[in-house]
């Protein structure tokens, strides 16, 4: 892990921490997912301390995230503070399609949700980036690729890829895109939750590794 800044050893790293029930947690051991793992090897490697904020909702869609973002002065704070940010979202916006789908075979309904998805999550790193320009704390973004929990659903597979490819949009000089994707493709079976949807600690463990392992500079 390289450092994004030369920092005082006794003032603390501000990690913010925001996204759906992947960022709060679920699926792992007393909730204790990839955000405390990743401030945890924050702690470790930089030996400083930390100062952390986990702002994951449950259930939140990009929609949700994105009027947070615009309106909720916490998450503005936050944000505004932070010299390192992670954000999983997007996985509730495919499940809420997917059911449409499952009923309705409509497969429109998914390329909708897709779009809609791309439209808000671009306005969500714009929002960020728009707050950190006018706070001029050095800062690192890491976006969270979806992984795919339904490996032998071939549309699952290109639903989620189009939604990742969405992400790498958003990659420039103080943003990375952690390759989740490939790191849980064929191990699903170890790696999530009895609900077969949230990763469990090894699951979370390695989130936090693959967001560790993505090299950048400043």
């Amino acid at each position: 892990m390289g450092k994004i800044m030369t920092m005082n050893p006794l003032s603390p790293i501000h990690y913010t921490a925001i996204g759906d029930s992947i960022t709060v947690g679920i699926g792992s051991l007393f909730n204790y997912g990839y955000a405390h793992q990743y401030r945890d090897f924050i702690k470790k490697e930089w030996n400083a301390p930390v100062a952390f904020r986990n702002l994951g909702k449950a259930g939140w869609t990009s929609q949700q995230l994105l009027h947070a973002l615009k309106n909720d002065a916490s998450f503005f704070k936050a944000i505004q503070i932070a010299n390192i940010i992670t954000c999983s979202i997007g996985g509730n916006d495919l499940i809420q399609a997917g059911r449409v789908y499952d009923k309705t075979k409509n497969k429109e309904a998914v390329e909708s949700a897709l779009q809609n998805f791309r439209l808000n999550f671009l306005s969500i790193d714009r929002s960020i980036k728009s707050i950190k320009k006018s706070s001029h704390t050095p800062y690192i973004i890491h976006y969270i690729e979806v992984y795919n929990p339904k490996p032998e659903f071939s549309l699952a597979q290109q639903w989620v890829k189009k939604l990742n490819q969405t992400l790498h949009k958003a990659a420039d000089s103080h943003t990375k895109i952690a390759p989740v994707y490939a790191a849980f493709l064929h191990h699903e079976n170890t790696l999530l939750f009895v609900d077969g949807k949230h990763p469990n600690y090894k699951g979370h463990r390695l989130i936090a590794e693959t967001i560790r392992s993505v090299d950048y500079k400043l």
